[in-house]
């Protein structure tokens, strides 16, 4: 009986483990909404956006996940910048929103620049979705090119075919 409780104990830990770093700041608490919530802060001296405090309600019934790798098109914002010298950080964010909502957020999987966000809603209702980056290298937020149409348990992208969507400020 005791190895028999170990074992599962074992199992679902291991289990716990793999979900978690799917989840990243998904706790909210009772306090108040602040402004960083979904709107940064910005440094006036220097112009830049500091890191998000992208926040989601755990208590959400509805979800879906979504496989994706970032495209940013730097010719809009930072023209001078090449290719070559902006990357993936492990620190960048991904967000999914429902109007000013955070229904999702993560962080870049460090090993191959993949983000697989769980996206959760409160209502079954199909809801629009848009998408945000953070860049912790350029300080800067960046807007999908695509609304996506959230469907209760919906696998967008996979390991072999990302979502690609591009991003502009």
């Amino acid at each position: 009986m005791r190895k028999h409780l170990s074992s599962a104990l074992l199992r679902s830990l291991a289990l716990i483990a793999l979900a978690l770093p799917l989840l990243v700041s998904c706790v909210k608490d009772d306090a108040p909404a602040s402004s960083t919530d979904t709107v940064p802060s910005r440094n006036i001296s220097s112009g830049e956006i500091s890191t998000p405090e992208w926040n989601v309600s755990p208590d959400y019934d509805y979800s879906s996940s979504m496989t994706a790798v970032v495209d940013v098109d730097l010719m809009q914002t930072f023209p001078d910048l090449t290719p070559a010298e902006w990357q993936v950080d492990t620190a960048d964010l991904l967000g999914a929103f429902a109007g000013e909502e955070c229904v999702g957020v993560v962080k870049v999987k460090p090993t191959d620049g993949l983000f697989f966000l769980f996206i959760t809603v409160p209502t079954s209702s199909e809801e629009d979705i848009a998408l945000r980056y953070y860049s912790t290298r350029l300080h800067n937020i960046f807007q999908a090119d695509i609304v996506l149409h959230f469907e209760n348990g919906a696998r967008l992208g996979s390991v072999n075919d990302p979502l690609k969507p591009v991003f502009t400020n």
